[in-house]
């Protein structure tokens, strides 16, 4: 009886013991292929006409799109880019090139409007620069739109995930210089719009090397563009000022701003809203105040000051009020101090406050230059310590940029290092009777000069004596 109860139990266990589910078989990719294969070809040969074989293909791209099947799809195009070049082909389930391009034609609208967005296997993105390489090889077959097309998907994607380095690049790739038929598939002003987008996409990511280089290139374009397309003059005319700008070009990069800034006077004027033409006003301020001073830096300064906006809207708007202190301060050549420069130090943009090769930041570089220049106008001598209490800095660095200006002439002056003093002026010394005489640095000069004609002269005779004692030509020719 008990082994009759032993044996009920252990039938009883096996039954509610879960059975092992059969191990399914692998799917490598070369059976993915073989199965896709064996669709297409079924899709086909179901077609009577050229028309139905290519709305099949696209239904069975859809298919596999809407599924989110990454590798069934990839294995789909190899076998569209690779179809046969017999066209008139008699077998029953032959996929003509003809029907390949027009079926590879709907990829880039299946990729964006049937794959999923958020796919648990991958990714548009990832998919999508995998297709193109699938593309690569056979782009100049006639693959150029349908490749074209699909990096267009794919860079709209990637802006929408802020990956605008990448989708930059990814646009970067069409062939622009594609040809149907004889004639270019793009025109100048395609060309020149896209290169702008480009650019635009890189300074996003404040990639500002790239974004100069197509800039140039749309540079070579703009003169084709019609005038009537004044939106992409204006996009390029931003887009260069924005690349000056993050070059660190500041002083060009004000000019083109303040040019933008007084569209009001072109004919699309009323398509701007004031606030833009305010914005692109504060940006040319901006870079005016971050250049190196100097003549040309002055120059654009007294420019913006008197511009009426500065003073009716900017020093009334709380965005711009910092903007139009510092200029203010600057143009009547007053000293600027640090809480100024802070307030306008916050507007800035990261690459505007980045750290120079000099150890300063670039509004701090700029703001020592602009009141060491202003110490011109109450000072002829000051000692670098009393300069470096007078601007709230240390005396090393009042020295140091000093001492780059006036290698770059932007300041009239000479640096007594013995004394530790800055000259401003020629650097002359002036006698009792106030004559100024020449300057200490020309008299160093003209000394170092003279001796070095002598020491020229003095080797021009050893040579000749060394010729008459060992006789050499000059020997030969004595009387």
């Amino acid at each position: 009886a008990l082994r009759c109860v032993r044996e009920s139990q252990t039938r009883w266990t096996a039954k509610r013991r879960p059975r092992p589910s059969p191990r399914q078989p692998r799917v490598t990719m070369a059976s993915e292929e073989e199965a896709v294969a064996q669709a297409m070809a079924q899709a086909v040969q179901s077609a009577t006409s050229s028309e139905q074989r290519v709305d099949a293909v696209r239904a069975l791209l859809q298919r596999y799109a809407r599924s989110g099947d990454a590798d069934a799809l990839d294995a789909a195009v190899a076998k569209l880019v690779n179809a046969d070049n017999d066209g008139a082909s008699s077998e029953a389930g032959a996929l003509s090139q003809h029907v390949a391009r027009q079926a590879l034609a709907a990829l880039p609208g299946v990729m964006r409007d049937d794959f999923p967005k958020s796919s648990p296997d991958t990714s548009v993105e990832t998919i999508g620069a995998k297709l193109l390489e699938r593309l690569a090889p056979h782009v100049a077959s006639g693959f150029e739109d349908t490749d074209a097309a699909l990096r267009r998907v794919l860079f709209d994607r990637l802006v929408a995930e802020g990956a605008f380095t990448e989708a930059a690049r990814t646009l970067a790739g069409i062939n622009f210089e594609a040809v149907h038929r004889g004639r270019s598939a793009y025109s100048e002003a395609d060309k020149a719009a896209t290169y702008v987008e480009i650019a635009e996409t890189f300074l996003e990511d404040d990639e500002s090397v790239d974004a100069e280089a197509f800039v140039n290139r749309a540079s070579g374009l703009m003169h084709a563009v019609s005038p009537d397309n004044w939106a992409l003059h204006l996009r390029y005319r931003v887009t260069l000022a924005r690349t000056l700008d993050a070059r660190r070009k500041f002083l060009e990069a004000a000019t083109s701003y303040y040019e933008l800034s007084q569209a009001q006077r072109e004919v699309h004027a009323a398509q701007i809203a004031t606030d833009d033409l305010l914005a692109l006003l504060a940006k040319a301020v901006t870079c005016a105040l971050l250049g190196n001073a100097g003549p040309q830096r002055s120059r654009l300064l007294a420019t913006l000051h008197k511009d009426e906006r500065v003073e009716a809207q900017m020093a009334a708007s709380a965005e711009y009020a910092a903007h139009a202190t510092v200029l203010s301060k600057m143009c009547a050549g007053e000293l600027v101090a640090k809480k100024d420069v802070a307030a306008f130090e916050a507007t800035l943009l990261p690459h505007q406050k980045a750290l120079a090769s000099d150890g300063l930041t670039i509004p701090e570089r700029a703001t020592i230059q602009h009141n060491l220049a202003a110490l011109t106008y109450v000072y002829d001598n000051v000692s670098f310590d009393e300069a470096a209490t007078l601007l709230d800095i240390d005396a090393s660095k009042a020295m140091r940029v000093a001492a780059r200006m006036i290698a770059d002439h932007r300041l009239a002056a000479t640096i007594d290092q013995v004394d530790g003093v800055l000259v401003f002026g020629s650097g002359g010394r002036r006698r009792d009777d106030g004559v100024e005489d020449a300057p200490v640095d020309d008299d160093l000069a003209h000394v170092c000069h003279s001796i070095n004609l002598v020491y020229d002269k003095i080797d021009d005779l050893f040579d000749r004596v060394n010729n008459v004692d060992g006789g050499g030509p000059a020997a030969t020719t004595a009387p």
